[in-house]
């Protein structure tokens, strides 16, 4: 199968574009032949506000390369990774005009808010869930607080909406999870064309042996919503038997460096690779996912399950829903520090408990969230929306 990735890329290295190489490379590694347009961040461009805006509504551009892509290369799919801002969703409507079935994976909440994060004012924000028009993101100026730029990012989805672009030529919406499928669907989406299609990341092979750690893991871009100060304050609250270490970079580096400084119990690493960060979760009596927002499939906790290391996370669906589901680690209340030290003493106490789970970790990771098992899943999304079309070609 031939398959054109698209994507437009962000002015920070995300997980977006983490998985749309490692699917790449899975794709090739299976047989199929893939190529790949993209379109730099929207800063690197130097476009004026007015010209970036207009296109995040419509980028005439990026659909006649999109065109002109798909002839030359002739694939049997496309798809688009993130079509946000710049890239627009005017190559789906290029995609359809060409015949060829397009897929996109929601590596954010884009589709239903500006932003991508259903979060204002660091709290988690569904005011734009379910409004056709969004008004509530325009008057907030939710993204990059402006109402300007936010009333761009809207009116794309109103206008796609309006001619069809979401409905008819969008063939699937891959969700990470159950969680984002609902909310999808709440939106207004075709609930039959969105569909659940998990990340994988690379195996790094079992942990052998009892690991002995007291240590409890977090690694994590140090921003507010990620929950770095509800952990620090549950760390105060927690038993002395455990270690905190904390690996990531951000505007909250300095509280942490200052609770590092002050609490022997806390160690901070800074920013790591992700093999540094794969060593250090293999070691760990457990990592904590303390994030206070929907996220959309953190890869971090799809590595500690690679592992072997059972999960301690906040329990917003998004994240509890799956470790709930399948017995790999345990959940607190979100934003809560008090629930949050509670499941630590709980770990401190009975740290047997998380060697127990280790097994079931890593047999979630084998069954649900490795290469082999998602190159199986992105071969069936394919099959399934191309087979409408070879159907049509056996009966010409």
């Amino acid at each position: 199968m031939r398959v054109l990735q698209l994507h437009n890329h962000h002015a920070s290295l995300g997980g977006a574009m983490e998985v749309l190489a490692h699917e790449a490379r899975l794709l090739t590694g299976g047989g199929h032949e893939v190529e790949e347009f993209a379109l730099p961040a929207a800063q690197d461009l130097g476009l004026s506000s007015v010209r970036a805006g207009a296109k995040a509504v419509w980028n005439v551009e990026a659909a006649r390369e999109t065109r002109r892509r798909i002839r030359r290369f002739r694939p049997d799919v496309v798809h688009v990774h993130t079509p946000f801002p710049l890239m627009s969703p005017s190559v789906f409507r290029a995609a359809a005009a060409e015949g060829v079935p397009a897929v996109t994976t929601l590596h954010s909440y884009r589709w239903v808010c500006a932003v991508g994060t259903c979060v204002r004012d660091d709290r988690i924000c569904e005011d734009c869930v379910g409004s056709r028009l969004k008004l509530p993101g325009i008057r907030h100026g939710c993204y990059h607080d402006s109402r300007a730029a936010t009333a761009a990012l809207t009116l794309g989805l109103v206008v796609h909406r309006a001619v069809g672009t979401t409905h008819r030529d969008v063939t699937r919406y891959l969700a990470l999870t159950d969680f984002m499928r609902r909310l999808m669907v709440r939106d207004g989406y075709p609930e039959d064309r969105v569909v659940v299609k998990p990340n994988s990341v690379p195996d790094p092979g079992p942990t052998v042996g009892r690991t002995g750690s007291n240590e409890v893991f977090c690694a994590a871009r140090l921003i507010e919503i990620k929950g770095i100060r509800t952990l620090l304050e549950a760390w105060r609250l927690a038993d002395p038997g455990l270690r905190l270490v904390i690996a990531g970079d951000g505007p909250l580096r300095g509280l942490v460096e200052e609770a590092a400084a002050a609490d022997p119990r806390i160690e901070y690493l800074g920013w790591l690779d992700e093999e540094e960060v794969t060593a250090r979760m293999r070691r760990a009596l457990a990592v904590v996912v303390p994030s206070e927002w929907y996220e959309g499939q953190p890869l971090v906790i799809l590595r500690s399950l690679a592992v072997g290391t059972p999960l301690l996370v906040s329990d917003l669906d998004n994240l509890g829903e799956d470790v709930r589901r399948h017995g790999t680690g345990w959940t607190f209340r979100t934003r809560d520090a008090a629930s949050l030290a509670d499941q630590l003493r709980a770990l401190s106490a009975r740290p047997e408990r998380a060697e127990a789970l280790r097994g079931r970790a890593r047999e979630t990771y084998e069954r649900h969230f490795s290469p082999g098992v998602d190159l199986q899943r992105l071969e069936a999304v394919y099959a399934e929306v191309v087979a409408p079309r070879a159907a049509e070609g056996a009966h010409a």
